[in-house]
């Protein structure tokens, strides 16, 4: 080893370099130099995937916006499936209550209807509230002391099923606590709930009280009813009780002054009018109080879904519009991480279409654009309620609302109704020949071409043709070898939140939305760049590793020079003396 006079010791990555020693270089800055030359290409490799992930979160933002956008729009589009209408806002219903007298309709009784409710009027008088029976004791000394019976009660409401009995056994040592306890523990079975009262010092009651109404309590025992006697319930093993706090006792009520009184066991009924949900909360019987129930288009609900619609539009326009800013300078503003971008520009373009355009196949005289509904358009290209148009037609025009904003669906004949439909159906009008007879097994052909398979009672669009995934009911007895041939002529429409949303399915649907993709796209190019930086990382501490070797090598050629040059020098001042 031959030891220079000078030098410095250098980390090139983790390799120590000694350098100067004895050439006077700084190969290590001339290593690093090296280095940093040979990643440039990295270096513009981890900008490309910073570039790319502010375009991904960009994407994403804009994605977010047009979810909440289609969204929006679907409970305005008649959106298609047999639930179909219980998402359709212009299908919601809204209950109103009013009385006849001075007491409050609401304190009478409450009512909710689903979207499947019919439009109607209705009278009703309640006459009697459902209720739960519940019975007393007579008074205990205690709880605590040992009843000293043995015996197995059997416990459940009145006609109830042997899943809803419960038995429970009794032994000398329980108490009048323990009892209650034991009845509690299946009082998910029973219905039959028990406590111990305390009224005052050496007086205590057993009660139980039934959960459903209009059941009575039945609780016996096979020793006679020890049990009930020593609580104080029942003497007679549970014939009798020995105080009736409630009796059990059902829901009458009249409904449109129908003679025959209604009785149900509860005080929530369901099954009285069709998809409508009455809560009864007590009788007035004393003012003959007869409340008014009107089932009715839920004209708020409607009003507040276009709100939503147009808050989300706005939302998507606005973040277009900034992604075309223009500094004063001309230069593009520093918060346009898309400017210039096709997908957003062709969306733009065909999101104004949608909204602007006629909606196709309504009458003459009928409302037909957003303006015509009151939804004006800014300068902006945002959105803007005008709130005394939008009421008034939601009042008098509610139909023609719905069919600016729906797809819209009338045939011909009665015979033959939409029960399904695919996401994203645009069929137009079309005649459906029906050839009369037995028709059950085969096609129906629209245009000369077969069209629909018939299976019962059901006309299926047939794969490969534009009305795949209609689905209509056929009410004519398709197997009648004698029916009558006939044309059904059948129209249908886009409306503008049909439009926008199959818009958007075409450019954020998860599997092959236009935005999915190129953000697919995008990370599949940074997965890419990784893997390539990977590769030059690997190959530059080849590169690195072959740079310290070689300035090594030559600080040892150097240093071997200068020891030769040194012994020459020695002996030639050797010769000289």
């Amino acid at each position: 080893m031959v030891a220079g006079t000078q030098g410095t010791v250098s980390f090139i990555g983790n390799s120590p370099l000694l350098t100067g020693s004895f050439s006077g270089l700084d190969t290590a800055a001339i290593i690093e130099a090296s280095i940093a030359v040979k990643r440039i290409p990295i270096d513009r490799l981890n900008n490309s995937i910073s570039q790319n992930d502010t375009r991904i979160a960009a994407f994403n933002e804009f994605k977010g916006l047009l979810e909440t956008l289609q969204s929006s729009v679907n409970a305005l589009r008649n959106p298609p499936g047999t639930a179909g209408v219980l998402s359709n806002i212009f299908e919601q219903k809204s209950a109103f209550i009013s009385s006849n007298t001075s007491t409050p309709a609401t304190d009478i009784l409450g009512a909710t209807a689903t979207n499947n409710a019919a439009h109607g009027t209705y009278e009703i008088e309640v006459l009697q509230i459902a209720e739960a029976h519940k019975v007393s004791g007579s008074t205990l000394a205690d709880v605590s002391t040992a009843l000293g019976v043995t015996e197995t009660l059997t416990v459940k409401l009145a006609g109830a099923a042997a899943e809803k009995t419960a038995t429970i056994n009794i032994d000398a040592t329980m108490t009048a606590t323990d009892v209650v306890f034991a009845i509690n523990a299946v009082t998910g079975t029973t219905g039959i709930r028990a406590s111990a009262l305390k009224i005052a010092d050496n007086d205590y009651r057993i009660v139980f009280t039934a959960e459903d109404t209009n059941k009575d309590i039945e609780v016996t025992g096979d020793n006679g009813g020890a049990t009930l006697n020593a609580l104080g319930v029942s003497a007679d093993n549970g014939a009798t009780y020995t105080t009736v706090l409630q009796a059990s006792q059902p829901a009458q009520l009249r409904l449109d002054g129908i003679a025959t009184t209604i009785e149900r066991d509860s005080n929530e009924i369901d099954d009285l009018i069709d998809n409508v949900t009455l809560d009864l909360f007590k009788e007035d019987t004393a003012n003959n109080t007869i409340v008014t129930l009107e089932i009715e288009a839920d004209l708020s609900g409607v009003k507040a879904q276009i709100e939503s619609f147009v808050t989300a539009y706005n939302d998507v326009k606005l973040f277009l519009n900034s992604q075309q800013v223009v500094t004063e300078e001309g230069e593009v503003d520093a918060s346009a991480i898309l400017f210039g971008d096709n997908l957003l520009r062709s969306l733009g373009r065909d999101l104004g279409t949608d909204l602007a355009d006629l909606v196709d196949g309504l009458d003459s005289t009928a409302l037909a654009t957003l303006r015509n509904v009151g939804i004006e358009i800014n300068e902006d290209g945002t959105l803007k309620i005008d709130s005394g148009t939008l009421d008034s037609n939601l009042v008098d025009k509610l139909d023609e609302v719905r069919d600016v904003f729906e797809f819209s669906f009338e045939a011909s004949s009665p015979d033959i109704r939409l029960i399904a439909r695919n996401e994203l159906l645009n069929v137009g009008d079309f005649t459906i020949v029906d050839p009369g007879g037995a028709i059950d097994g085969t096609n129906l052909q629209v245009g000369g071409v077969d069209a629909f398979e018939v299976d019962g009672g059901v006309l299926r669009g047939l794969t490969g043709t534009i009305y795949e995934g209609m689905t209509l009911a056929y009410t004519r007895d398709t197997s009648d070898a004698g029916a009558a041939a006939q044309n059904i002529d059948i129209s249908t429409s886009l409306g503008i939140a049909e439009r926008l949303y199959q818009r958007l399915d075409d450019y954020i649907n998860q599997g092959d939305g236009l935005i999915t993709e190129e953000v697919l796209r995008l990370t599949s190019q940074n997965e890419d760049y990784v893997d390539e930086i990977e590769s030059l990382e690997a190959r530059l501490v080849i590169f690195q590793n072959k740079l310290i070797e070689k300035y090594a090598a030559m600080e040892r050629a150097v240093a071997a020079a200068e020891a030769a040059a040194s012994q020459l020098e020695a002996f030639l001042k050797g010769g000289d003396d």
